[in-house]
């Protein structure tokens, strides 16, 4: 997910259009599938929050404000990092990895939200047709996020094309629904709707704050239009400018208005008993029974599409995580039938099914947990967005609209973080563990543990072998692995072990002065491929262009000194581990490092090297620090 910023008009490879298949057309028919389907249970959502009620119309209105400032940023987002990534690399990019993973871990939050109020509203709206569905609401819900989790264990995927035929299915079914109040509203009813949107006047600046909190929920699937942008046609800038004005058209002309009418016009005690449904008691009350039943087809349908597509996108952060050494490596395990990853997709289906179970299937609850992941996201894409525009000398008007931008969604998600402590601290522990397992698989916590069992410890020197194995059989690499160079190391004898993670042309330089002290005139030069997380992994590694290049500069510095370099690659769940294997196979007396200059807490998340060698430094080698 990792992206160099770029714009969209940039030129690619034929290889690349190929791929990019998605149009404006179909960019809005995919966000619109999900970014939609809120109108669905929003209005009962909103009614039933303490301090809204009927004045929901108006929160939804004023929130669409601050939805279209946010959506051209997310344009922006999308043409910016043509490979994706949405939040995750905007915050990397704007602010550090360890933010990206907060925000990986803020839109998993809002992935589980949608799973599972997505499922549960989908329910009640076919219980709304047949009522003996309305007992099972929780057992129903689970039973279809368990079969999303195995269809998805299986590898089938919904395609843009159908996204487009839902989308227009579910915009017609607004517009039918829209078409039939219009048609049989009564003088009376046009008094409630004047009288309704009259309330404004009453609206005290407080229950503004937290209308206007709670109203963002109508606009829950923006995001997802930044993590499309791989599929793009290019230019991107174009496809994402166009696909982004279809959603805000087709959202203006149906959730605000949608909402107005279900608040408006249906009587309290239907808002009450059918908060659930309210899109359907509206179709049916104002156009009768066969649009009731489109609406409630069209929204199940929808509702069914988005819970996937929330576990899709929930797995596929997972896997970003994992492979930035956030989250353990087995997470991306794949099935060996269906080469899907089973465990994200197992992992990104519970969580959703424990929050059903916990929550009974409530949706004023479920809808209250939603705020905390999606604003927060929010925040972090819009005020990283902000950082790197300042940074690159952007600071017009558009800069100072999109500061505005940012200080809305703050307030907004600032707001929520204080009204709902149920949701604070139901998201604040999602985090908090996400954040734990972070700082513990990049500081080996979790793999140390693991790899001091015994049958463990018996099985890796195994594993790392056969790793090295496939490195031996790799002729381009022109590196060695710890076992070649424990064959000729009698044959070119050295007293120094280089640990490299990048070219350091001093490092080089101070191991050549020393080996040249000694009387030598060979130095091994080790490279680490550290794998974070429970297992080495499933697949044999091997070596990263990063370490190759960094392996063949020293050589050719100790070349041109007159030196042999002899450049030698391993794979380890922990680069200490690694280094101090080396340094007792090979036999040397000392290990040279580079110093780091990153601060404290970099060292706190991803672990120091240094530390650990200074701690387990077997007896008769030294450390020589550089720098």
């Amino acid at each position: 997910m990792d992206a160099t910023p770029a714009t969209g008009g940039s030129s690619a490879p034929s290889s690349e259009h190929e791929l990019r298949q998605l149009t404006p057309l179909l960019v809005w028919a995919v966000v619109f599938c999900d970014i939609g389907t809120s109108i669905y249970y929003v209005p009962g959502i909103l009614y039933n929050t303490d301090g809204v009620g009927n004045h929901a119309p108006i929160f939804v209105f004023a929130a669409f404000i601050g939805f279209l400032l946010l959506a051209w940023k997310y344009v922006e987002i999308c043409w910016r990092n043509p490979d994706g990534g949405g939040v995750v690399t905007v915050a990397n990019q704007a602010f550090s990895p360890i933010v990206g993973c907060f925000g990986g871990l803020l839109i998993s939050v809002d992935y589980f939200l949608t799973s599972a109020i997505s499922s549960v509203s989908g329910i009640h709206y076919l219980s709304s047709v047949v009522p003996s569905l309305g007992d099972h609401i929780v057992a129903l819900s689970v039973a279809t996020l368990l079969l999303l989790a195995a269809v998805n264990t299986i590898g089938i995927r919904e395609s843009a094309s159908l996204a487009l035929v839902m989308a227009m299915a579910g915009f017609a079914s607004g517009l039918l629904v829209i078409t039939a109040v219009m048609l049989r509203a009564t003088p009376a009813d046009w008094a409630m709707l004047r009288e309704s949107l009259a309330t404004a006047r009453d609206i005290t600046p407080r229950g503004f704050l937290i209308g206007f909190a709670g109203a963002w929920l109508a606009f829950s699937g923006l995001e997802s239009i930044s993590q499309l942008s791989p599929a793009m046609k290019v230019p991107i800038k174009l496809t994402a400018g166009r696909g982004m004005r279809y959603v805000v058209y087709t959202m203006m002309a149906t959730s605000p208005i949608l909402t107005l009418f279900c608040i408006a016009l249906l009587p309290h005690s239907v808002k009450i008993e059918h908060n659930e449904e309210l899109m359907s008691e509206l179709g049916g009350a104002f156009g009768g029974p066969l649009v009731k039943i489109s609406v409630v087809i069209t929204a199940s349908s929808l509702l069914l599409l988005a819970a996937n597509t929330a576990i899709i996108g929930c797995y596929h952060v997972f896997l970003a995580l994992a492979e930035r050494g956030f989250l353990p490596s087995t997470i991306g395990r794949r099935n060996r039938f269906f080469g899907t990853p089973q465990i994200a997709i197992l992992v990104a289906t519970l969580i959703p099914v424990l929050v059903i179970w916990l929550s009974g299937g409530d949706l004023q609850f479920l809808g209250s947990l939603y705020a905390f992941g999606l604003l927060g996201a929010f925040v972090l894409s819009s005020t990283g967005l902000d950082v790197i525009r300042w940074r690159d000398g952007k600071r017009g008007f558009r800069f100072l609209v999109g500061l505005l931008t940012s200080v809305m969604v703050t307030v907004a998600w600032a707001v929520n973080l204080y009204q709902k402590p149920a949701a604070t601290a139901f998201g604040s522990a999602i985090v908090s563990v996400g954040l734990l397992m972070a700082v513990g698989t990049r500081r080996k916590w979790f793999s140390d543990l693991f790899y001091r069992m015994p049958w463990i410890a018996r099985h890796m020197p195994t594993r790392i072998q056969q790793s090295e194995e496939v490195l031996e059989h790799e002729a381009k690499a022109e590196i060695l692995s710890l076992a070649q160079a424990e064959s000729i190391s009698r044959l070119y004898p050295s007293k120094t072990l280089i640990a490299m993670r990048s070219a350091n042309p001093g490092l080089i330089n101070e191991a050549i002065v020393r080996e040249r002290g000694t009387g030598g005139k060979t130095i091994y030069a080790l490279y680490v491929e550290e794998y974070a997380g429970l297992f080495v992994g499933g697949a044999l590694r091997k070596p990263t262009q990063e370490g190759v290049e960094a392996m063949q500069a020293a050589a050719r510095m100790a070349e041109a000194e007159g030196l042999t370099l002899i450049p030698i690659w391993t794979v380890s769940w922990n680069a200490v581990e690694g280094i101090l294997r080396a340094a007792e196979t090979l036999e040397v007396s000392a290990i040279m490092i580079g110093t780091t200059q990153r601060s404290a807490i970099y060292h706190l998340l991803r672990g120091h090297v240094l530390a650990g060698l200074t701690k387990r430094l077997p007896p008769g080698i030294r450390l020589l620090i550089y720098g």
